[in-house]
Order: structure tokens, then sequence, then C-alpha cells
């Protein structure tokens, strides 16, 4: 690769961030130089193995990407609009095919350099391979920002993945001279347009984009979550996952019931291994922000656990006792009521059926934590000091007075089968901890 430094500059925006954000147009024939595509993929460290992770706080998944995975469908949908509108332009008609929203390009900068001409000399003298972060300026009472940024793909898209993966598959197909509109080939569909216009148009379209000045990871990762969750939908586990990744003062809680979700669902010790959908996508019995949104509430003011996330923060160790807990918990309903735990294998067109693992079953049994909590205590059990053979053990004397009963609330025949509905796990909530002796009949 030949080293080329491109130059963009923009309008600084007055915004309430301490770091440069500005505005500028920009050719998708310099975009698709400088940014790089990525996605969040569900990930299989688990947070809580010695072996893996000494510090909880530097967690592998501090490094990892925020975008979600790029929709094929929408890809293509896009892919087909642009056709449509170069057509039209190419014929003479009233063509209007515009991105006006911004593309969120976040730039990598480098600050070792203490001018443009000791940047610019370093720069032209690196290896194909080699990474290195834009340099730039502020100029004329700080209204305008000007980049050098070398063709290196090393600026992250923020929001507007799918438009420019549609932009760069159909510049690369019109490349090829291998454009498809379904079954139709391009002379089928547009006879009157030519591959080295369509090149053309793409290399000159000009994208709104929004440039975030140094912007780290976690930081980015905000912006993306703001931007959706604000202007349009976001699966919730990808929130989560993306928030409950970094332990941050003002989401710790998250952070911690984040990384309970990833221990529970990549430890080889525990029962519900492979049991969460990670990322609310792929195999799995329940979703990720259903178990995280569950835990949650255990650690609210009112919760069991109300105290961890602020001794957390401050260094405590009380946390070390939540994966025992929970994996000693979920161990004692796989074996108490074993029937309508899923099958460690399925023949061909079997699946499960019953609502044990499923919404309903877990989302009644993660509430039901609260009073045997409380019941452990009342009994002046010091949780803190029993292994999870000991709490495996507690939970055991608990579950053998419904033992029994496992049909009437976990069967795929019970009252309780169904889409799970908040309803419907408090109702099955309620029904256990009546039986359990928890609540008055």
């Amino acid at each position: 690769m030949t080293n080329k430094l491109l130059k963009i500059s923009g309008f600084l925006v007055k915004q309430l961030t301490y770091k440069p954000i500005a505005t500028s147009s920009i050719s998708f024939n310099e975009l698709k130089e400088i940014v790089k595509f990525t996605s969040r993929e569900p990930s299989s460290f688990d947070p809580f193995d010695p072996i893996q992770n000494k510090d909880l706080f530097t967690t592998q998944a501090n490094h990892e990407y925020f975008q979600r995975l790029t929709s094929e469908e929408r890809v293509i949908n896009i892919y087909k609009y642009l056709l449509e509108e170069i057509n039209k332009r190419n014929t003479k008609k009233s063509e209007l095919g515009t991105f006006p929203t911004s593309v969120i390009i976040s730039i990598d900068i480098n600050e070792q350099f203490d001018n443009e001409e000791e940047y610019k000399s370093q720069v032209l003298k690196l290896e194909e391979n080699d990474i290195i972060g834009a340099f730039y300026k502020i100029t004329d009472e700080s209204k305008y920002i000007n980049f050098e940024i070398l063709n290196r793909k090393n600026s992250l898209i923020v929001d507007g993945q799918h438009r420019l993966a549609a932009m760069l598959k159909l510049y690369n197909d019109a490349k090829n001279k291998s454009i498809k509109i379904g079954r139709y080939s391009l002379d089928d569909k547009y006879p009157n347009l030519e591959y080295n216009t369509i090149i053309s148009e793409l290399e000159n379209f000009q994208l709104n984009c929004t440039l975030l000045v140094g912007f780290d990871k976690w930081e980015q990762g905000k912006v993306f979550v703001d931007v959706n969750f604000n202007q349009k939908p976001v699966n919730k586990s990808l929130y989560y996952d993306i928030f409950g990744s970094y332990p941050e003062p003002d989401k710790n809680d998250i952070f911690l019931a984040h990384m309970l979700a990833m221990h529970l669902n990549n430890n080889s010790n525990s029962v519900i291994k492979g049991f969460i959908k990670m990322l609310g996508k792929g195999s799995g019995y329940f979703s990720q922000a259903f178990f995280v949104e569950s835990i949650l509430e255990h650690f609210k003011a009112n919760g069991i656990w109300a105290d961890i996330p602020l001794d957390y923060l401050s260094n405590g160790k009380k946390y070390e006792i939540l994966p025992l807990f929970l994996k000693a918990y979920f161990r004692s309903i796989k074996k108490n009521f074993t029937d309508y735990w899923p099958k460690s294998e399925y023949g061909k067109g079997e699946k499960y059926k019953d609502v044990l693992v499923k919404t309903t079953g877990m989302g009644a049994l993660l509430k039901l934590m609260n009073p045997i909590y409380k019941q452990l205590i009342r009994n002046h059990i010091q949780l803190n000091k029993l292994s999870e053979d000991e709490l495996f053990y507690e939970f055991n004397l608990i579950f053998a007075k419904i033992k029994d009963h496992g049909g009437k609330y976990f069967s795929s025949s019970s009252d309780f089968s169904g889409a799970g509905s908040l309803g419907l796990q408090n109702k099955l909530y309620k029904e256990l901890g009546t039986e359990l002796g928890f609540f008055k009949k």
C-alpha cells in the first residue's frame, strides 16, 4: 500500500464534552480509505475464572467493539436504493438519493508529534501494516479543525455502518462488474446504466459526518448507545453488553450483573452454561437483557444485594459471594427438578417444551432468590463463609419441600406454560413462595 495523507477539515461544535466534536462533509472515496468495520460478538471470557482473570476491573470485554452486527437485509435494501437513485440521475429523472443524517466517525489521534511537518515525515516512512492515528490542529479561534489522516483503516464507525457497508458493497461490485439485483444483472434491470457511472457517482458522493476526536472505546460506546436508544430501537441485550463491559461509578451495578451473566454462560462448572442468548441472539433459552435486569433488581435499595455495588466500588470483596451463590442455586434447581431441565442432547425435531429454564420459570426463580436469601440470613447462616457445595446443600433443603411438585409448575402442560410475560412470572413466583412458606396462603 502506498502511504497517502488525506486532508479533512471540519467545523468545531460546542457540546457537553471535554473532547473535540466536529462536523464535516467527507466523500465516500475518502471514507472508504480510513474507516474500519467492526461488530460486537458474544464473548467466551469468564470474568470470575482466576486463571483467565485476576482482577475483575481489567476484563477482556473492555477491548471489544460496540457496534451491532450488520444486517445483510438492511445493507441490500440500501444497495438497491442507491442503484435506483443513480439510475434516475443518469436518465435525467428527479433523483432524491440522500443520507441527510450524520454518519458518526471516531477519529483516532496521535499526540506524540509536536507539529504537522514531523508527523508527515514519520508517516510516509511507515510499513504497510503499521497503524498510526491522525494529526490535527485547531484554527481561527476554535472554529475549525484540520486533520492529516493516513490512508489506513483506523477510524471506527460509531453510527452509520449500514450506509457505508452498502456503498462499499455496491462500489466493489461495480469495480468487479458483478452487480446483481435479485436474479437480474445490471443490464437487465438498468440497461442504460454503466459500471463506470456508478463508480464515479459513489466516489463523489459526500456524506454529512460527525467526527469524534480522540474518544476511547467506552466513550464511543456511550455515544452509540445514546444515539440509538434515543432515536431508534436497539435490542437491550446489546445495551447491557456495552455498558456492562466497563466498571464505571454510575454503572457498577450493570457491570456486576453483566459479569455474572458472562460467568454463568461461559463457566464449565455452571449448569446454565450456554443457556443465555448473549447480545439477545443465537442459541439459549432466555436473553442477556432479561437475565441482567433480573439480577439488577437484587442490587436496588431494597434488594438482597443492595450494599454490594457500593462495596465493590470501594474495592470490597462482598461481590465474591455472587458467582458461588448463583452457581449453587441453579445446580440445586437442576437436581430437584431434573425432569423439567433441558436434555443434554435432543433428537432430530425435538426441542425443549417445559418452562423451567424459559423466561417464565427463570423469571420466577430469580425473584425467589430474595425470600430464600432472607430466610438463610434469618437462620443465622453466614453465607459469605460457605463454599459452593455448602450453599448447594442449603438450597436443597429448601427445594425439598416442592421437589415432587415440579410438574405442577414447570411442565409444558402446567398453568404457566406459554409466553413468558411478567404477569405469568409473578404468578409463578407467588405460588412457589407460598408453597415454600414465604407468603401466607
